[in-house]
């Protein structure tokens, strides 16, 4: 218990005073199973009312103990049997057309029944109240993944650019795009490790996204849970008493999105702290998933988000296609085939990965890279050579598409001090745009590096062959393939996989720069993307253009001249 009061303490500090809760007045009728039923069940722990800023009572909104799933009855009434010594909070899966209220960003869904006062019978009465959304057909997500700040003072944070700088480069980014919206709501999602095992910046995350104007939700990262021998049912309590459930649900347009926490901390018998985490469900999490899908009609399209990838693991080619192994990671592939759509997103990886089976394509696995750079230099790009940024996620009227956004700022000075560095950034060969007053600048044309930017051209020599390169950041399987087009004549560029090249880390003279400044275990790792394509040119050529069409039907193309 002392662990638990010490992290409630986070939440006194951030004044989440939108939390608390009234005491408990008598149950009037209802018990919301099923919905029209107006006689409260004879057995319940917790109770309440969900109802609108305009005091309408809303019937068919599920509500939650982290368990139980039950949906609200006509008069707006829930009743929850919950064993209220293992329950922590009681929270909302927001319907469509409503929202939660927001304190400093972030959705406030959930209350705590520690600021909740129970009856003489030790029964509680939690409300909810949320408020309308005036055009919830039309809205703009931020999916962003692994932004991981450590303080500037800690000593791996001297590789690079300092991370909490790169992560206010993320927040006035988003700040800006997401004041040319004004038409629509925009969300933000964490795929989790939203800190570095640092918990004290959870608050400073927090307060960063309150500045985007934007409203947030996250998931829980390995990196997010606490860095001591505990095992897994203790290891997010920290976390939670900050950010609220590790685990939760709710509803925008006609989406219904489904927040995992699918990382499994390690063994303190055995001496693993708990972010060593495996990925998985535990059988606590998959019974909750079981109950929050039962609510959900199979024609609703899902938006499944968890920090480590589940359905397809990164450079599927050579693990012979096979899926992600892990707890409960086959059955969740089950439940979600039943589903006409499922889009799984993910980060951990640090680096772009889509995959898209045609045979079938009912269920997606998406990860993306780190939102502030490669880990420990926190550069202008991730692992795997897609750049800094994130992907901006469309709904309008049942329609949807998305696009990678680079992160247009590097505010941040260059440290690179560990290993005798003299803080000196190394000369970037290949990046396409310079940084002028910390801000990105195209070198072909000087203008902002912008989300039009969504594929990298290599020119012919980079890899000693006369092949010319490109690194598409989003491509999947319902992409067309992309053309290489000069002198008028179009010719298809093919992908390429294990049995001709394996395009790894992109800057070649940087990973150089490193092998003479820092430990070879802080060098960025040399993963392989699966979105690279190649074409044979004539050296007589000197310049042209590739273009390729996305799944959505726009057309991108990029120029280039060698």
């Amino acid at each position: 218990m002392g662990m638990l009061k010490r992290s409630y303490i986070y939440v006194l500090l951030l004044g989440l005073s939108l939390l608390s809760c009234g005491k408990e007045n008598d149950p009037d009728s209802g018990n919301g199973t099923p919905a029209d039923d107006t006689t409260p069940p004879k057995e319940y722990t917790i109770s309440g009312t969900v109802s609108g800023d305009d005091g309408a009572l809303l019937q068919g909104v599920v509500v939650s103990d982290g368990v139980h799933c039950v949906k609200t009855n006509s008069k707006g009434k829930y009743y929850i049997s919950s064993d209220i010594k293992a329950t922590d909070y009681v929270f909302v899966s927001t319907p469509s057309g409503y929202a939660a209220p927001v304190m400093e960003g972030h959705a406030c869904f959930w209350k705590f029944l520690t600021d909740c006062t129970p009856s003489a019978d030790g029964k509680y009465t939690i409300d909810f109240a949320l408020k309308k959304i005036s055009n919830p057909e039309r809205f703009t997500v931020f999916i962003y993944a692994d932004p991981q700040p450590r303080k500037s003072s800690a000593g791996l944070d001297k590789l690079g650019y300092h991370s909490l700088d790169c992560c206010n480069d993320m927040y006035r980014d988003m700040r800006e795009l997401a004041a040319t919206m004004r038409d629509r709501p925009v969300y933000g999602i964490g795929l989790g490790d939203i800190v570095h095992q640092d918990l004290t910046l959870l608050p400073v995350y927090r307060q960063g996204m309150t500045t985007t104007g934007i409203t947030t939700y996250n998931v829980i990262g390995n990196h997010d849970h606490g860095h001591r021998l505990m095992e897994d049912a203790l290891a997010s309590k920290d976390y939670e008493a900050i950010m609220g459930p590790a685990n939760f649900s709710f509803n925008l347009g006609g989406m219904h999105f489904l927040m995992l926490d699918n990382m499994i901390s390690g063994d303190p018998a055995a001496g693993k702290y708990c972010d060593e985490c495996t990925t998985g469900l535990t059988d606590a999490i998959w019974e909750w998933v079981q109950n929050d899908l039962a609510q959900v009609s199979v024609t609703t399209p899902l938006m499944v988000c968890a920090h480590s990838p589940m359905m397809r693991g990164f450079n599927d080619a050579k693990t012979g296609g096979k899926d992600r192994s892990g707890l409960h990671v086959g059955d969740l592939k089950n439940l979600l085939s039943k589903y006409t759509k499922a889009y799984v997103w993910a980060g951990h990886t640090h680096a772009t990965y889509n995959y898209v089976d045609k045979a079938n394509p009912g269920i997606e696995s998406h990860t993306l890279s780190r939102v502030t750079g490669a880990l420990w230099s926190n550069d202008y790009l991730g692992s795997n050579g897609t750049p800094r940024g994130y992907v901006i996620f469309e709904y309008d009227h049942g329609e949807i598409s998305w696009s990678f956004k680079p992160t247009f700022y590097q505010s941040g000075s260059f440290v690179g001090t560990y290993g005798g560095g003299d803080g000196t950034p190394p000369a970037y060969v290949w990046r396409d745009w310079n940084y002028v007053g910390g801000k990105a600048v195209l070198k072909t044309d000087g203008k902002d590096l912008d989300a039009s930017y969504q594929m990298q051209l290599f020119p012919p020599g980079t890899y000693g062959d006369a092949y010319l390169y490109a690194n598409i950041f989003l491509w999947d399987e319902l992409w067309q393939m992309p053309r290489f087009v000069s002198g008028g004549e179009q010719t298809p560029m093919k992908r390429v996989t294990d049995n001709d090249f394996r395009y790894s880390f992109s800057d070649w003279e940087i990973t150089s720069f490193y092998n003479k400044k820092i430990p070879s275990e802080f060098i960025p790792s040399k993963n392989n993307t699966d979105s690279m394509f190649r074409v044979y040119v004539d050296s007589a050529h000197g310049s042209g253009k590739v273009t390729v069409r996305d799944r959505f039907g726009n057309e991108h193309s990029s120029t280039i001249t060698w």
